[in-house]
C-alpha cells in the first residue's frame, strides 16, 4: 500500500471508532419523541402517549424537561453511567425518578427499565428530533 492510502484508512478507521465509542452523556443531549411503549412485549403507546405529542430533551447542564400527553411537563437532573449505558432520571415530581438501559440505533433510542419486573419489562423507543 502507498502511505497516501495508508493515512486515508487510519484516518477513516479512528474516525469510525470514535462515533462508535461516544458515550451515552454525549450522544442523549438533545431532543427526543416518544414513538412506542411496550410493557411486556405489548404495545401501550396508546395508554402512554395517546396524542403522539410526548417528548424529553436532555441539556448539556445535566437537566432535562419533558412534556406531553397524558403526564404533562417534567422537569429536573440526569446523569449516565458511561460504562453500562445507563441513563438516571431524577424528577421534580415525588416518585417519579427513573433508571434505563439505553441503546442507539441511528437516530433512534431503545430505553429499558431497570429496578424491578414491571421496569425491567418496560421499553420506551425515542427518536432524535431533527
Amino acid at each position: 500500500m502507498n502511505n497516501r492510502f495508508t493515512i486515508l484508512l487510519l484516518a477513516v478507521m479512528i474516525t469510525t471508532s470514535c462515533k462508535q465509542s461516544e458515550k451515552l452523556d454525549v450522544k442523549i443531549i438533545g431532543t427526543w419523541t416518544m414513538e412506542k411503549v411496550y410493557e411486556y412485549d405489548n404495545d401501550v403507546t396508546d395508554n402512554h402517549n395517546p396524542e403522539n405529542n410526548r417528548w424529553i430533551e436532555f441539556k448539556t447542564d445535566g437537566s432535562f424537561v419533558s412534556d406531553g400527553a397524558p403526564f404533562g411537563r417534567n422537569t429536573g437532573s440526569w446523569t449516565a453511567d458511561n460504562n453500562n449505558s445507563i441513563l438516571y432520571i431524577d424528577s421534580e415530581i415525588d416518585d417519579d425518578d427513573s433508571e434505563w438501559k439505553v441503546t442507539f440505533d441511528h437516530d433512534q433510542t431503545i430505553w429499558t427499565g431497570i429496578g424491578h419486573p414491571r421496569k425491567e419489562n418496560t421499553k420506551l423507543i425515542h427518536k432524535r428530533k431533527k
